[in-house]
């Protein structure tokens, strides 16, 4: 399948156009029943272009499970980044999309059968493992495969610490496995490590490089020559959250424990990094609620309960259970009073909670709330629970850009799009808006 049969719905905009130029002629021409995902696929463009310049020796591998809009997709087949596929669905869908098996890197420590039986035929050869009944499952069905050993080396600094499900302790259990994929012939070629998703602590990513090279010798002694180092994700992708301080630990680990003159591969698996700054979501308030709440003194509080078109069985599941927080952006209206405001999703379900405790202008059925940062593990865990939609995405690209990916892959010119109007040159909404603290307004 052509990649270009998968892109219908993709909207062409000028050079000089900010994302929030968009977004206020959404909201203008609201307010939708649907919640809206804004997917501004330069901000993808721009960050493979950030990463290339700060890590130019690591390849990243996109890891799909973050988000799989096809159009990502599209953009990040065209840029010639490789990809983390999890499952046999992600490599159904990556090689239907013309990837090539040299491209992705089957991530996964623990493969159904047919997951790696597709593999195999696929000759998808890179794969993880993390322990002997993984690997003799491997040994088994594809014996040929090129092998990753996966160690656990968590932050402790993370959202999601994923040491606790995958990875193998690199001191008591890292050299038994070695020595039994040698007894059984097995291809390995290298060491992977995840530090866990949205690391809060750069200096991991040195230390996690030295054990892999400690490894590497290891293994050099027992007759393999490891030829790949896989760095894993973790990288943080808000438009707040810069990964300067990252490449510059990453850049002076690899440096030192694998200089350029070892001719080892170096790749990296990050999701977040590529698309949690790219998607807008623009929600809408369905219903509200003014509560009289008493206080321990006896007074009076006044609270506002304000049901949005979207929540946590939507784009805000990782909010709701790994603590990341929504900073809702609201139109200060002038004269309007501020109230101690909650803010839930449009289920019956209690833990339907996006927002628990925030001081607002008050908001009127209609108006509309956008939250930045939402392409990450967003639209990919939301569900139709309750019968509500799942957010409608809808993409934008600059002419400029366009027509930089024309050049780069002659499949692109074939893609459905349309212009964008913006005749009249009012804005309401602009980039140095989107301020992020607890008050976040814009201006009419």
């Amino acid at each position: 399948m052509n990649v270009s049969e998968c892109l219908s719905d993709l909207t062409l905009i000028n050079d000089e156009m900010l994302i929030g130029d968009v977004v206020r002629n959404i909201i203008r021409m609201g307010p939708h029943e649907e919640p809206l995902h804004v997917l501004d696929l330069d901000d993808v463009v721009r960050k493979h272009y950030g990463w290339r310049k700060q890590m130019p020796r690591v390849k990243p591998y996109y890891a799909v499970k973050c988000n799989d809009d096809p159009r990502i997709l599209q953009t990040l087949i065209t840029l010639g980044t490789g990809f983390d596929c999890a499952s046999k669905g992600e490599l159904e869908r990556m090689i239907g999309f013309g990837v090539s098996p040299e491209r992705i890197i089957f991530a996964q420590p623990a493969k159904s059968i047919s997951s790696l039986l597709y593999a195999r035929s696929k000759q998808v050869s890179v794969m993880t493992f993390d322990g002997a009944i993984e690997l003799d499952k491997i040994h088994r069905y594809y014996p040929e495969a090129h092998l990753v050993l996966r160690i656990r080396h968590d932050s402790l600094k993370v959202r999601c610490s994923l040491g606790k499900k995958f990875g193998c302790d690199h001191v008591t259990e890292a050299p038994e496995l070695l020595q039994y994929a040698a007894k059984l012939r097995m291809n390995v070629i290298g060491i992977s490590f995840h530090v866990g998703s949205d690391c809060d602590e750069h200096e991991v990513y040195h230390e996690a490089v030295k054990v892999a090279k400690d490894l590497f010798d290891y293994a050099k002694g027992i007759g393999y020559t490891f030829t790949l180092l896989d760095i894993g994700g973790g990288f943080p992708g808000d438009n707040n959250k810069p990964i300067d301080r990252y490449a510059k630990a990453v850049n002076e680990a690899i440096d030192h424990y694998f200089p350029v003159e070892t001719e080892i591969r170096i790749i990296a698996e990050p999701g977040r990094y590529y698309v949690a700054s790219a998607l807008t979501l623009v929600s809408f308030v369905d219903s509200k609620r003014m509560l009289k709440e008493t206080q321990s003194d006896g007074t009076e509080k006044t609270r506002m309960y304000y049901f949005l078109n979207d929540g946590v069985f939507g784009s805000f599941f990782c909010t709701a259970h790994e603590g990341q927080q929504a900073i809702p952006i609201v139109e200060r209206k002038p004269g309007t009073q501020e109230y101690n405001s909650s803010m839930w999703g449009p289920t019956c379900d209690v833990m339907d909670l996006i927002v628990p405790d925030i001081w607002l202008p008050e908001l009127d059925i209609g108006d509309s709330v956008v939250f930045e940062n939402v392409g990450a593990y967003g639209y990919v865990l939301a569900c139709r629970f309750n019968g509500f939609p799942l957010p409608k995405v809808k993409a934008y690209l600059r002419e400029r850009t366009w027509k930089i990916l024309q050049g780069m892959n002659g499949a692109v010119s074939s893609l459905s799009t349309r212009t964008f109007d913006n005749s009249d040159g009012k804005l309401l909404i602009t980039q140095e808006s989107y301020t992020p603290i607890a008050e976040a307004t814009y201006s009419v």
